[in-house]
């Protein structure tokens, strides 16, 4: 009876602490597999399809993904659950069409709104690309914390091909800084604005702009609230291995292996008492 109280109790706390544990890194993950018209996303943090005509649904790097011509973009209202004040990685598939004669070719930004029209929008976090007079962009990440305000770094070469899929991410650590990466590849950078390290905490946004001015295609566009490293990046993995590894559930199917094995450890514990019970009477009238 001890021995099986100690399995349960074990189970019990080991069960505890993986869902405990569960989606530590990813705090949003698009697959931008469908589109429930007027909006866009799988199942959480709808987004809202903007411009005329709007963003379309095209082959991905994994499934199907979000193009965009320039003039359209998506917009997803800022939640709660979407703010990393102290570090963060975004990442992405983008397939490069082409690139606009403009500073930002914004893959996902993370704005705050102080009204209607965008020229009112700061930008807070985001990833983006800059044209080059050559056949590549420039890679720049950016945050806009509570002490040095709006820090920026760019890559020292242009490093974004067009018309091939790439991976690209953004981290912003506070040990370590900001840094910028191509296929699971540090790129060497250099600050356009501010700090490479900024100490303060990333400001709250209003909202989040995938594909404004841009003419690419996304896919599984990720947040995280963690700086992760490149072997945790959405390359070689699918994008269902994209939520944290230390996320187990255990699931009805092992729950109830669980409770057969606890029932029939009682039956038989049962059983035993009963057996013997019945030999110690036995016994006793002889």
């Amino acid at each position: 009876m001890l021995l099986l109280t100690n399995m349960l109790a074990t189970l019990a706390v080991a069960f505890a602490e993986t869902r405990g544990k569960t989606n530590y890194e990813t705090v949003a993950l698009w697959h931008f597999d469908e589109i429930y018209t007027p909006d866009a996303t799988d199942k959480e943090n709808i987004g809202i399809l903007g411009g005329s005509p709007p963003p379309t649904l095209v082959e991905g790097k994994f499934g199907k993904a979000l193009s965009f011509d320039g003039k359209n973009f998506l917009y997803v209202p800022f939640s709660s659950s979407l703010y990393t004040p102290k570090e963060i990685t975004i990442e992405a598939w983008i397939y490069v069409n082409a690139l606009r004669n403009i500073t930002y070719n914004n893959i996902l930004v993370i704005c705050y709104s102080a009204g209607l029209e965008w020229q009112t929008v700061t930008r807070i976090c985001g990833i983006a690309l800059t044209p080059s007079t050559t056949d590549k962009g420039f890679l720049r990440g950016y945050v806009y914390t509570d002490k040095e305000r709006f820090n920026e770094i760019v890559t020292v070469e242009p490093v974004i091909p067009l018309n091939q899929w790439v991976h690209v991410a953004f981290t912003r650590s506070k040990v370590t800084g900001m840094h910028l990466y191509v296929n699971g590849e540090e790129k060497e950078t250099e600050v356009t604005w501010g700090v490479q390290n900024p100490t303060g905490n990333i400001l709250r946004g209003t909202e989040i702009y995938f594909g404004h001015d841009a003419e690419f295609i996304i896919d599984e566009p990720r947040i995280c609230d963690t700086a992760l490293e490149p072997s945790q990046f959405i390359i070689s993995n699918a994008p269902e291995m994209a939520v944290s590894r230390t996320e187990i559930d255990i699931g009805p199917n092992l729950m109830l292996a669980i409770i057969i094995a606890a029932i029939a450890f009682a039956v038989a514990w049962i059983l035993r008492r009963v057996i013997q019970t019945w030999g110690i009477s036995s016994k006793s009238r002889v």
